[in-house]
């Protein structure tokens, strides 16, 4: 067996999970703190009508890059934008945020914490399904 083979993953080996306050999400955690405490990342799925409900991080900076799908994302007081595939979205601690997956396709993306999320009540979903 090669040495670093533990370091090349395919996303559908890994647990997908749903996050507290993101309705018809699922995220598979693509880098972990146990890899790098500076960051995570991650690839969010969403279903049309699904959303993060508006929330904040204290600490944590969070970047979300979109694939695939649409939403309308809210920052803070802002008039609500809708974006689409190769919009980046930098979210500084402390602004409220929230995104609702628009469309007739699933709104995927990837998303980077730095630092790493705090522990949450992650729900593993029991059932994988193809993203």
């Amino acid at each position: 067996m090669a040495k670093h083979a533990e370091l090349i993953v395919q996303q559908n080996d890994l647990d997908q999970f749903a996050p507290p306050g993101h309705g018809g999400t699922v995220n598979v955690r693509l880098a972990d703190k146990e890899f790098c405490d500076g960051f995570e990342m991650l690839l969010g799925t969403v279903k049309p009508g699904g959303e993060a409900e508006p929330h904040s991080h204290d600490v944590e900076h969070q970047i979300i890059y979109i694939l695939k799908g649409q939403a309308e994302v809210t920052l803070g007081d802002d008039p609500t934008v809708l974006c689409g595939p190769g919009t980046v979205i930098r979210i500084p601690p402390k602004l409220e945020h929230g995104i609702v997956a628009v469309g007739e396709e699933d709104y995927q993306c990837v998303i980077i914490y730095s630092p790493p999320l705090p522990t949450r009540n992650e729900e593993i979903v029991a059932e994988k399904r193809p993203l």
